[in-house]
C-alpha cells in the first residue's frame, strides 16, 4: 500500500460491490435497506459514467421471463415511492406504451405478449390502429395492424434513479466510494477474501461483481465466466417540436427496429440494429468515463430511413443529438445473475441487454435477497452463471454472439429461434450421417442437434412461426414413426459425468433422492435436491462397478449438475469427477419395432427377462462394441447406445440400413419434445427448477425417505408436502386443434388465472396441442385431486381456447421403457 494516499474506503466491510451503475447501486441500497449496513461500493470513477448514464430510461415491465418482469414490475413499485424515501426525483413518467405490428405474425407475437401480462397483473390490450393513430397522431399508420396498450409503462432518467438508490443506500448505511478501481479479487480455497485496490485491501465476506462491461475481464481474473460483451448502440433526439404533446406513451415498432419517447419538447428515437458490432474488442480504455462512440451513419442509415417513413415529422424537423454509446449484451439474451459456480461467495449481476433501467432495480433486490436469506428468492436459473460452458465466456465466441443478441432484440421473438452466428463448433460422430439424411440442425450450448429432418426435395432449413412453418408436417411424421415403428435420435451431446472412488455410494446416495444402492448393470432416475427441498436436478444414473457410476445430465446443464457435484462433495471423501460427454456418441433408439431391428442386428437376447427395463448391457453391433441401456425419454420401448467416436458412423450404417425392413425413421428434437410432453416427461428449468418440490411435480416415487443415508433436502421436502399447498404441475390439452401451445400461456379456471404453460407442443397421436404446465391451488381446495375440478382454458393471442386438464400423461404407450 502507498501511504503518501489518503484510504479513501474502509478496510473491511461484509459485502464489497464493485460497479456503481445502477445494478451495483440498487445492489448496495436494497441490502442496506434489508438490514445488511456493513456494505462498500467502488466505483473506478463516478457513479453512472460507463453505460448508465447514457440508457434512454425506458420503463417497461413486460419482459421475456417471469423473473424479468417480476423485476421490471418492482421497479415500477419502486419508481412511486423512491422520491418520497430518498427526496431524490427519478423523473418517472408514466404515459404508457404501445407496440405495433405490421404483419400479422408480430400482432400473434404482441397478443401473446398481452396474454403473459396477465399472470403479473399487468395491464394490457388490444388495439386498434384508427385508437393508435388517435393516441400518436405524428404516426404513419399505413401497414399497421394494430398493437398493444399498457398505460403502466413510461420512462424514468437513468442518472436520478441511480443516484435516489446511491442516496436511499447511504441513508441506510452503506458507503459508496468514487474513483476506486478494483484491481483484483482476493481469494483462497475457493472463496473470496475480498479485494485489492490502489490504496490496499479490503477484507470482506462476500464480493458482487456489478462492473458493468468490464465485469468479462474482471471475472476472468478468477476464472468466472460472464459471459457479456459491449456492443454500439446508437439513438437520436431531434430538435424541439412545436406542440409535441408531452404524455405521449413510448411508441415501438418493433418490425422497423425503432422505438420513440417525448423527451423534454423533443423527440428521442433508438434503434434495434439490423447490423450491430462488437466495441472494446482491444480492451475498454483506462480513461473511459462518460464517453460516447464516433457515430457513423451508414450503420443506422436503413433503419433511420424506417423511422422516418413512420414519424414523418423526422423528415422535416433537426437532429440535435446522435449518440452512439457501447451497451453489454450477453450471447443469449439473458441476466447474468447469481453465484460464481466455482467460487464460493463471488456474486454477478451484468449482462441485461439495454434493459437494465426497467430491470436494475429488481435484479438488485433479487441479488440482495440471495445474499441475505443465502438462497435465490425466486427462480433464476435462466440467469444462473454455471449455464455457460467455458467456451462460451471467451472474447472470439462473444463478439461474434453478443452483437446478434442486439440484432434480435426487436427480430421476432419466436419459439425456439435459432441463432446464426457462431454456429457449428460442437458435432457429435453421428452430424454428418445425420446432415446426409436432411437433418436440419439446432444450437444447444454450441451442440449441433438435429432439430428435424428434411424429406428428399424439402428444403432443409429453419423457419419459425406461432402457427405452422413449413417443417411441421415432417414433425408430425417423426412423431408418428416412434409411436407406431421406430426411430433413431442422437443423444451424444447429453452429458457423461464419471463419479468415481470408494465412496461413489455413499456420496450418491447422500446427493440423490432415489436409492443408489443398485447392481452393476443397473439404472436409476433420480432427482437431487437443496436444503429447502427444491429440484436442483433431475439425472440418470447406472453403475459401471463397484466403485464407478455414470450420471447422464441434460444438455442445458450438464456443466450445472457437474458444478454441483462438485460443491456437495464433502473434504475427505473419496470421489472424484470425470467428463466423459464427448468420449461416446450415443443414438436413442427406440419405438415399438426397437427390439426386432436389434435382434436383427445382434445375437443378444432382448426380452424383457434377459433385458429389463432400467438395465444395461455390451455387445456387439456389426464390428463395434456398444454399450446399451434400456430407457427411452419417448416413452416407448427403447434403448440408448453408447459407442465410441471412432465406430459411430459405422453403428449408424448397421441400424440404418437394417431399419429400412421395419420403417425406421430419422427424428430430431422437435418430434422429441412432444413425445415427452405427452408422456409427463420433464425438462428441468422448464418444467421444474430448483424453487419447486417433488410433490409438485409428480416425482415423489423417486423420493426414498427411509433410506439409510438421508438425501440432502430430505426433512425440508417432507415438511413441503406435509403443507400440501403448493402448485402443481398438470397435463394439459387444447380442444381445438387450431391453435398451438409453445410457453408460458396462461391457463384460466372458470375464467380466472390459475396458472401458465411451462412446455407446449402439437402432438401427432392427439391431434392437438399439448402441455405441461403448473396451476396453483385456491384456498379451497385441499388436495391434488381437485385441481382438476372446474371448467379450464388456456389464453392463446387473446382467445380463451377450452382445454382438458389431466394429472397424468396423454399417452400409454403399450410398451414402455
Amino acid at each position: 500500500m502507498n501511504d503518501s494516499k489518503k484510504t479513501p474506503h474502509p478496510m473491511s466491510a461484509q459485502v464489497v460491490i464493485i460497479g456503481g451503475g445502477i445494478h451495483g447501486c440498487s445492489v448496495a441500497y436494497h441490502l442496506a435497506k434489508g438490514g445488511v449496513t456493513d456494505v462498500v461500493l467502488l466505483e473506478r470513477k463516478q457513479l453512472t459514467s460507463g453505460t448508465t448514464w447514457h440508457a434512454a430510461g425506458l420503463v417497461g415491465q413486460l419482459q421475456g421471463s417471469h423473473s424479468t418482469t417480476a423485476f421490471a414490475s418492482y421497479g415500477v413499485e419502486l419508481l412511486q415511492e423512491i422520491e418520497r424515501e430518498t427526496g431524490q426525483d427519478p423523473g418517472f413518467r408514466q404515459s404508457g406504451s404501445i407496440s405495433i405490428a405490421l404483419n400479422s405474425e408480430r400482432l400473434a407475437e404482441l397478443k401473446r405478449k398481452a396474454d403473459f401480462a396477465s399472470l403479473f397483473g399487468v395491464e394490457a390490450r388490444y388495439m386498434h390502429t384508427e385508437e393508435i393513430s388517435e393516441r400518436w397522431p405524428l404516426m404513419n399508420a399505413e401497414g399497421v395492424l394494430g398493437g398493444i396498450h399498457m398505460p403502466s409503462d413510461g420512462s424514468a432518467n437513468p442518472v436520478s434513479l441511480t443516484q435516489a438508490l446511491a442516496k436511499g443506500a447511504r441513508m441506510n448505511g452503506a458507503t459508496l466510494c468514487e474513483n476506486v478501481k478494483v484491481e483484483e479479487v482476493l481469494t483462497e480455497a475457493g472463496k473470496v477474501l475480498g479485494v485489492r485496490t490502489e490504496y490496499g485491501e479490503i477484507s470482506a465476506e462476500v464480493v458482487v461483481n456489478c462492473a458493468g462491461m468490464w465485469a468479462r475481464e474482471l471475472g476472468r481474473q478468477n476464472d468466472v465466466g460472464i459471459p457479456l460483451h459491449a456492443c454500439e448502440h446508437y439513438y437520436l433526439v431531434t430538435e424541439s417540436i412545436p406542440n409535441l404533446p408531452a404524455d405521449l406513451p413510448v411508441l415501438r415498432s418493433y418490425c422497423d427496429g425503432t422505438y420513440w419517447k417525448e423527451d423534454a419538447g423533443k423527440l428521442l428515437f433508438g434503434f434495434a440494429h439490423f447490423q450491430a458490432k462488437p466495441w472494446g474488442v482491444k480492451g475498454i480504455p483506462e480513461s473511459f468515463e462518460f464517453d460516447s462512440l464516433p457515430f457513423i451513419e451508414d450503420d443506422v442509415l436503413e433503419v433511420l430511413e424506417m423511422a422516418m417513413n413512420r414519424v414523418p415529422i423526422l423528415q422535416e424537423t433537426g437532429i440535435r443529438t446522435f449518440f452512439n454509446g457501447p451497451e453489454s449484451y450477453s450471447h443469449d439474451g439473458r441476466f447474468t445473475l447469481g453465484e460464481a459456480p466455482n467460487l464460493k461467495n463471488y456474486f454477478v449481476l451484468a449482462g441485461v441487454n439495454s434493459t437494465g433501467i426497467q430491470s436494475g432495480s429488481g435484479a438488485g433486490k433479487a441479488l440482495a435477497d440471495w445474499i441475505i436469506e443465502g438462497y435465490p428468492p425466486m427462480d433464476l436459473a435462466e440467469m444462473d452463471p454455471a449455464r455457460i460452458e467455458a467456451f462460451q465466456a471467451q472474447d472470439g465466441y462473444l463478439q461474434k454472439r453478443c452483437p446478434e443478441t442486439l440484432v434480435l432484440t426487436y427480430a421476432m421473438h419466436w419459439p425456439g429461434r435459432q441463432r446464426e452466428s457462431a454456429r457449428n463448433l460442437r458435432k457429435s460422430p453421428f452430424y454428418h450421417c445425420m446432415k446426409a439424411h436432411g437433418a436440419v440442425f439446432a444450437e444447444v450450448q454450441g451442440w449441433e442437434r438435429p432439430g428435424w429432418f428434411a424429406p428428399e426435395g424439402v428444403q432443409p432449413f429453419y423457419d419459425h412461426s406461432f402457427h405452422r412453418p413449413q417443417w411441421f408436417e415432417h414433425v408430425q411424421s417423426e412423431q408418428r414413426a416412434v409411436r407406431e415403428a421406430v426411430a433413431l435420435i442422437d443423444y451424444s451431446m447429453l452429458g457423461k459425468l464419471m463419479v468415481e472412488g470408494a465412496d461413489a455410494e455413499h456420496f450418491l446416495q447422500r446427493v440423490c433422492t432415489n436409492d443408489l444402492a443398485i447392481a452393476t448393470g443397473r439404472i436409476v432416475y433420480t432427482l437431487m435436491l437443496n436444503e429447502r427441498g427444491g429440484v436442483e436436478s433431475d439425472v440418470t444414473v447406472a453403475r459401471y462397478s463397484e466403485h464407478a457410476y455414470c450420471v447422464m445430465s441434460s444438455i442445458s446443464h450438464t456443466r450445472r449438475d457437474r458444478e454441483y457435484l462438485l460443491n456437495a462433495r464433502k473434504e475427505g471423501e473419496q470421489v472424484s469427477f470425470r467428463d466423459v460427454t464427448a468420449s461416446y456418441g450415443v443414438l436413442s433408439l427406440c419405438g415399438p419395432k426397437s427390439r426386432a431391428l436389434l435382434e436383427s442386428v445382434s445375437q443378444v437376447d432382448f426380452s424383457d427377462a434377459n433385458f429389463p427395463f432400467n438395465s444395461f448391457q455390451e455387445f456387439y453391433i456389426g464390428h463395434a462394441m456398444v454399450r446399451a441401456q434400456r430407457l427411452s425419454y419417448t416413452g416407448e420401448l427403447g434403448w440408448e447406445i453408447f459407442v465410441t467416436p471412432d465406430f459411430a458412423e459405422h453403428v449408424f450404417d448397421v441400424l440404418h440400413h437394417a431399419g429400412a425392413n421395419f420403417g425406421l425413421q430419422l427424428v430430431g428434437g422437435e418430434a422429441l419434445n412432444a413425445l415427452r410432453i405427452e408422456k409427463g416427461f420433464l425438462h428441468w428449468g422448464h418444467d421444474v427448477s430448483y424453487t419447486e418440490s417433488p410433490h409438485q411435480i409428480g416425482l415423489d416415487f423417486v423420493c426414498k425417505t427411509n433410506k439409510a443415508i438421508p438425501f440432502i433436502g430430505c426433512d425440508a421436502y417432507q415438511r413441503r408436502k406435509s403443507n400440501n399447498n403448493d402448485s402443481l404441475l398438470c397435463s394439459i390439452k387444447l380442444n381445438d386443434p387450431d391453435p398451438l401451445l409453445h410457453h408460458n400461456e396462461p391457463i384460466l379456471r372458470d375464467g380466472n388465472v390459475v396458472g401458465f404453460v411451462t412446455s407446449g407442443a402439437y402432438a401427432y397421436a392427439q391431434q392437438a396441442s399439448i402441455g405441461l404446465g403448473f396451476i396453483s391451488l385456491s384456498e379451497s381446495q385441499a388436495g391434488a385431486s381437485s385441481v382438476l375440478e372446474g371448467r379450464y382454458e388456456v389464453l392463446v393471442e387473446g382467445r380463451k381456447v377450452p382445454a382438458q386438464i389431466s394429472q397424468k400423461p396423454w399417452s400409454n404407450p403399450k410398451t414402455s421403457g
